[in-house]
């Protein structure tokens, strides 16, 4: 009998080769890669395009594309995860193999999370390779960016996960999901800024902190300002990076909004299963 890491990877190959042959992760690979190279050109294009403004502008550019672009991608992607699946009636027929509920679900969020690395790692990397020869931009900055990018848009694929779950049917989680992103990318700082004025800048910076922590794409540009120093420079934030939090604060705060949204949803999804009352 297969063991179950082996049974995980095949799961994970047949989701990531069903993403790759529909052409979806390409179709965004080319997207990300587009806006990334317009992005960094007219972000460079006020501060000229030789010497460290013209960098630190276009890194800037390229971590809010990241901020705003990976999450609706990830969300999106992952909307219709295992719902599909059962409303066209192949997850019963998966599930009649011998396999269990952990390792399906499993292998299904790995094939997926490969197929997003791939789509944002793959676009963002061949706009490096134009932007680093035109911009001169550190090539270890920008590996770390697309490192950081790829763990935000994980953390919004296991919430997508969680939400498509909770909605039951592809059209609902889609809609969900595309409220969840405007919330997350805009509602969301907008409120803080709110609440900011209305307090007349007196909220206390550990509350105002932990409000950050919140929102992945907050956490994702905290980590932005510690370790792609570039991006942080021309909005004048290097002073507040070296007074707050700790970069290893932040990456585990990340990393547990992978995992907290992927642990609630396979809990449902595996009561669900039980149930069969999946949708």
């Amino acid at each position: 009998m297969p063991s179950s890491t082996t049974i995980i990877l095949t799961i994970a190959r047949k989701e990531l080769t069903d993403r790759l042959r529909n052409r979806w992760v390409w179709t965004v690979s080319a997207l990300l890669c587009v806006a990334a190279l317009a992005i960094a050109f007219f972000g460079a294009a006020p501060v000229g395009v030789v010497g460290g403004k013209g960098e630190g502008a276009a890194m800037a550019s390229l971590m809010n594309l990241a901020a705003y672009l990976v999450p609706l991608i990830a969300l999106i992607l992952g909307c219709g995860a295992i719902i599909d699946e059962k409303q066209r009636g192949t997850l019963d027929l998966i599930l009649i193999h011998p396999l269990s509920v952990g390792e399906y679900f499993a292998g299904t969020f790995l094939g997926f999370a490969l197929a997003l690395a791939i789509a944002v790692g793959s676009g963002l990397a061949v706009a490096g390779g134009v932007i680093g020869v035109w911009l001169g931009v550190a090539v270890g900055e920008y590996l770390v960016l697309i490192l950081l990018a790829v763990m935000l848009g994980g953390a919004f694929l296991a919430v997508s996960f969680l939400v498509s779950l909770l909605a039951r049917e592809r059209g609902r989680a889609i809609a969900s999901s595309i409220f969840l992103w405007l919330f997350a990318v805009f509602v969301f700082d907008l409120l803080l800024v709110g609440l900011l004025i209305a307090s007349g800048g007196k909220v206390p910076t550990g509350l105002f902190g932990g409000l950050l922590l919140a929102n992945p794409a907050d956490v994702f540009r905290l980590l932005c300002f510690h370790w792609v120093g570039s991006a942080a420079s021309p909005m004048g934030l290097a002073s507040v990076v070296e007074s707050g939090m700790s970069a290893g604060l932040l990456l585990g705060v990340l990393a547990l909004w992978i995992v907290v949204p992927l642990v609630l949803s396979y809990l449902l999804f595996r009561r669900r299963v039980a149930t069969d009352r999946l949708v």
